[in-house]
């Protein structure tokens, strides 16, 4: 003879604390990956910011004619004195090296008959909020007439 228990009292309360623990857990989930998810826009937002800084140094070293001015053969740092690259909580600074002569680059247009090239390395760094900082390297070409 097999024994069937009709007894199912507190069976609805077992079943709501299971139903009840998982939901908890779920929530626990979804709240941390939330907080990284913030965490991780915040990280890329102060990067963007250090790489912004780092470009603003770029196009300062590409646009101010005083830089190429002071290099003659060797390097010289950017900004130059009396000027400033910092914006908000960001700020920039680099270098500008003299690496060599010759003609212009190919497809400029530039004919290089009466027009050299002087190539230029531009090193920058952009340093953002939290200390982030972004590194960045370009090459710069400034035509000139020939001698």
């Amino acid at each position: 003879m097999i024994k069937t228990m009709d007894n199912e009292r507190g069976m609805a309360l077992v079943l709501a604390l299971i139903v009840m623990f998982l939901m908890s857990l779920l929530g626990t989930m979804l709240i941390a990956n939330s907080t990284s998810e913030t965490k991780g826009a915040m990280n890329y937002r102060m990067k963007q910011d250090s790489f912004y800084a780092a470009e603003r140094a770029i196009e300062y070293a590409r646009t101010d004619v005083n830089v190429y001015g002071a290099i003659g053969s060797g390097s010289v740092n950017i900004p130059l004195a009396g000027v400033s690259l910092a914006s908000g909580a960001t700020d920039a600074a680099g270098t500008v090296t003299y690496l060599s002569s010759g003609n212009p680059p190919r497809g400029s247009g530039i004919d290089a008959t009466e027009f050299q090239a002087n190539f230029y390395a531009v090193n920058a760094a952009g340093t953002g909020p939290a200390n982030s900082r972004t590194e960045t390297e370009t090459s710069v070409a400034r035509i000139i007439p020939r001698n």
